[in-house]
Parts: structure tokens; sequence; C-alpha cells
């Protein structure tokens, strides 16, 4: 009995990684995506039909697979204030996807584990050691190291890639408030619904009508951003944080990839280099964290 459980477990963790790389994959394409449009049509535009088709489709998922059964939950509020945090994260990747590469948005965005170490404390209640904090510091200088701040290659809008990860990152806080009680299904509706109604009257003030090809690479940014959050929630109820953490840096190979075979770019090495002190920072926080159930590290 116990080894079919041990087995059932890993089999969940399994799949649960297999998503994670899923999601953050299609992340990728959803940037590019997102990078191809911004180029004709406003930010924030380009927000406000990627979260409005997003919740036209999620409710349709909804109303087909359960109705108002799947709208009750004990978390309104959190769930209203992920959505709200998730469409800052957005709207910024975006705006900053308009002017920089996509490796450069990925590499800063991998910041987002630190800065939830740095909240963590205040936010969550949690003990940080030295280890930890040196880890964090080490990470910002690898941020600094790709954004170069007062130099010819820093550009205005990687300051709004390092918003993105902190929207980002109070999402993700958010998130870890919400556990494991709501379905997918549950959470995607309510995040994709307050980002819609929240991107409205951003929009507003700078509305431009997509042309007809436009239309295509909307509703397609709509489907990337509403499979990716659903294969993302689903793998955190397969599986714990901890492990599946590590597996989000796996978004740099396709973002490189990405940005090589469709916009051309190719990262200069103070990004590469940059990245690497991110991920390696960002992968000894998460290593501590494994470790940190007794006292303090």
């Amino acid at each position: 009995m116990t080894e079919k459980r041990d087995s059932d477990k890993r089999s969940q963790a399994v799949r649960g990684i297999v998503l994670m790389i899923g999601a953050v994959s299609t992340f990728a394409m959803l940037d590019a995506t997102a990078k191809y449009t911004v180029k004709g049509l406003s930010t924030a535009v380009v927000v406000c039909f990627r979260y409005g088709i997003a919740s036209a489709y999620v409710s349709l998922l909804v109303w087909r697979m359960g109705g108002a059964r799947l709208l009750v939950t004990s978390h309104l509020r959190l769930h209203a204030i992920r959505g709200l945090l998730l469409l800052g994260a957005t709207g910024f990747n975006f705006l900053a996807l308009n002017y920089i590469q996509l490796a450069q948005t990925s590499a800063i965005t991998f910041s987002n584990p630190l800065i939830v170490c740095v909240l963590s404390p205040w936010l969550l209640g949690e003990r940080v050691g030295l280890r930890r904090w040196l880890a964090v510091i080490a990470g910002f200088i690898g941020v600094l190291i790709i954004i170069r701040p007062g130099t010819a290659g820093f550009h205005w809008a990687m300051a709004a890639s390092v918003l993105s990860a902190l929207c980002g990152a109070l999402c993700q806080i958010a998130t870890r408030h919400v556990g494991r009680r709501d379905q997918a299904l549950t959470s995607l509706f309510f995040v994709t619904v307050t980002g819609a109604l929240g991107a409205v009257p951003l929009a507003a003030f700078d509305w431009q009508m997509p042309q007809a090809w436009q239309w295509g690479l909307l509703g397609l940014a709509a489907v990337f951003g509403t499979l990716g959050h659903f294969m993302l929630t689903e793998a955190h109820r397969r599986a714990p944080a901890s492990l599946l953490a590590p597996f989000v840096y796996a978004q740099i190979i396709p973002m490189i990839a990405i940005g090589f075979l469709v916009f051309g770019d190719v990262p200069d090495v103070w990004t590469l280099a940059g990245a690497l002190v991110v991920i390696a920072s960002g992968l000894y926080v998460l290593y501590r964290e494994r470790r940190a159930a007794g006292p303090p590290v």
C-alpha cells in the first residue's frame, strides 16, 4: 500500500514537472506573439484583448464543465488581487517587449523568486537566513549586469521588466495564500475576468481598432495565456512548488530560440552572463528553502 502511494506521488510529481515545462514554453510563445502584436497596436489594447478573449473562452469552459458550482470559492478577494497583479505583470511585460529582446525580458523576470524571498518576511512571516540574503544580493547584481543602468546598453523598458517581475512575485505570494482548495478552472476564471475588467479602462484611453490580421494574433495570445496559466495551476496541484520552481528557468531556451528564429535577436554576452547569475542565485534560494524546514538558513 505504501509503495503504491509513493508510486502515485512520483507519477503526480512527474506530471507536474511536464506541465510546468509546458507552461513556461507556452508563455514564451505568448510573449513572442505579444511582441509581434504590440508593434502595430498599443500595449493597453493588446492586454485588454488578451484578457477579454481569454475570459470569454474560460467562461465557456466553465459553463460546459460544471457551471455555477465551479465559481464557488472562499478566496474571492485573493483571486481578485491575483488578477490585478497578473494584469500588472502582463502589462509591464508587454510594454517591455515592444523595445527589448525576449531573452532580456525573460532573464530579468527570473528575479521573481528572489523578490519573493525579499518580501516573504513581511508578507508571509517567513524567516530568511544570511545565506539566502547573500544569494538574493548576488541575484540582483545579475539583474544589474543585464540592465546596466547608466550605460549605453540600458533601455528604460528594462525597468518595466523589473516592475513585471515585482507584480509576478506579489501574485505568487497571493497564490501561496490561496492554497489548493480551488480547481484550476475556478482560479483561471477569476484571474482572467479580473484582468479583463481592469484592462478595459486602460485601453479606453489609448484605443485602436485592430486590423483583420491582428485579430488572429490577439486570439492566439489569449489562447497561449489561458493554456499556460491552466497548466501552471494544474502543475502546482500535482507537485510542490519547491520541486517545480527550478523548471521555470527552462523558459530561457524557447525564449532565445524564438527570439532568434522570429525576430533575428541574438542576446549579448551581458544578458547571458547576468541570466546565469540570476538563475544560479534563484536555484540556490530554492535549495535553501527546501532545507529550511528546521532553523532558518
